[in-house]
């Protein structure tokens, strides 16, 4: 079943999926994991993926984040066909991408200023001396850090440490941002400051985010809610049977 497209003209899609399917056995007689999926990503757009455990949010999260090869249909992402991408091809489209992983994935060793640092140098050809001292304290100041830059991970809140991984994806402003769950576990002051600063992203500069959420709660914050059953998109009845069923584990 495709997701409808909503014609945007003069705007490139920053993600299309077009008859994805994918499998983690080589058994027939296994229902993949995704079944014949259509998806478009507009700019300026915050979209979120919802369903039950197992319907596939983030194998498909990862296909647009090229993380994984996709195994048939088509996947552009950023204007980029994935079609025989090389190793080196993917890492570099990967690089122009905002990851928000709910583990956070911190260096114990950085603190929240040498995070960013590191993460600006994936773009260094953008940035001057004055920008690697001055724009991560912008970012930490933003996501309300001001007085935690020079902390270890370890002894950051869960929160704490989930904001500095939201400042460390959106630090070179890309243009495509992916969230798994990336507020799950924390407190209702860091997970605004969360949200808060994704849309902002979403306003203010036209990026776009595909987030994973069993939240339903912020599903009002989304342009779209896209909802994924048996690695089906549903239409709209049986989408929000899966969004009750989500939310009501």
């Amino acid at each position: 079943m495709s997701e409808r497209t909503i014609p945007l003209p003069g705007k490139v899609w920053r993600a299309q999926l077009r008859g994805v399917t994918h499998r983690y056995h080589d058994d027939a007689s296994v229902p993949p994991v995704l079944d014949a999926i259509d998806l478009t990503l507009a700019p300026g757009e915050m979209v979120i993926l919802s369903g039950p455990t197992g319907s596939g949010k983030t194998t498909l999260m990862t296909l647009v984040g090229a993380l994984r090869r996709h195994q048939s249909g088509s996947v552009e992402v950023l204007g980029r066909n994935l079609e025989g991408a090389s190793e080196s091809q993917l890492t570099a489209l990967r690089r122009d991408i905002g990851f928000i992983f709910q583990d956070h994935h911190l260096f114990d060793a950085l603190t929240p200023l040498e995070t960013l640092r590191l993460a600006m140098q994936l773009k260094a050809e953008r940035y001057g001396k004055h920008d690697y001292r001055e724009r991560p304290v912008e970012w930490l100041t933003r996501v309300g850090l001001e007085g935690r830059m020079n902390a270890r991970p370890r002894s950051l809140s869960t929160g704490q440490r989930q904001c500095v991984a939201v400042a460390r994806a959106l630090i070179n402003e890309p243009q495509l941002i992916l969230a798994d769950e990336p507020t799950a576990s924390l407190d209702a002051v860091s997970a605004g400051i969360a949200l808060d600063t994704l849309r902002e992203a979403v306003r203010g500069r036209d990026a776009t985010v595909l987030m994973i959420t069993h939240d339903s709660r912020q599903f009002a914050l989304a342009d779209r809610v896209v909802s994924l059953l048996d690695g089906r998109v549903q239409s709209a009845p049986a989408a929000a049977a899966a969004i009750r069923h989500s939310s009501n584990p």
